[in-house]
């Protein structure tokens, strides 16, 4: 019983630290740095909400009354992107939104091993241009647009808006 006891702690622990930890994938430093950032912002949030909503059932109880509690609107959300592929691919994903006075909310590059997947914290209601290839020069970069309201887990497949651009010939 102690021994799985142990093995439950362990695991525990291990999940613990790679949740918290801030993408390896992101190789550029300011990238890297504002990812933290938005991972602290995102983990500050989520506590005072829940201290908000832990402190209006208080007042209600102590009161005797109902005390209706809003939670504030989530700004981030984790985008997974997918490398379902044999080979290594280049991201970099920029925006035009602002996240400091001199900085977008950009993140330059971002390298997925063959086969896994990177999650990466990024605002809501955001417009992203996401430029991928598997080779790190930028002469064959592909280019499409997400919306992250609108997604959470994008494959990235080199070719797939080649194909759409020559269907869109076609027609």
């Amino acid at each position: 019983m102690k021994k799985n006891q142990t093995h439950l702690l362990i695991f525990c622990t291990v999940l613990l630290f790679t949740s918290c930890a801030a993408p390896q994938y992101i190789h550029d430093t300011s990238s890297y740095e504002r990812q933290k950032e938005l991972r602290a912002n995102r983990s500050g949030n989520v506590f005072v909400d829940i201290m908000s909503g832990v402190g209006s059932v208080f007042v209600a109880a102590m009161l005797d009354c109902e005390v209706d509690y809003v939670p504030s609107d989530q700004e981030f959300k984790k985008l997974k992107l997918v490398n379902p592929t044999n080979d290594t691919l280049y991201i970099n994903m920029l925006t035009d939104l602002v996240w400091d006075n001199e900085n977008y909310c950009d993140f330059m590059d971002i390298r997925i091993p063959p086969k896994l997947n990177c999650k990466v914290m990024v605002p809501m209601h955001a417009a992203y241009h996401l430029y991928f290839s598997n080779t790190p020069e930028s002469e064959d970069d592909e280019m499409i647009q997400i919306y992250t309201t609108d997604v959470k887990r994008f494959t990235l497949t080199p070719g797939m808006t080649l194909e759409a651009d020559t269907s869109t010939q076609e027609k």
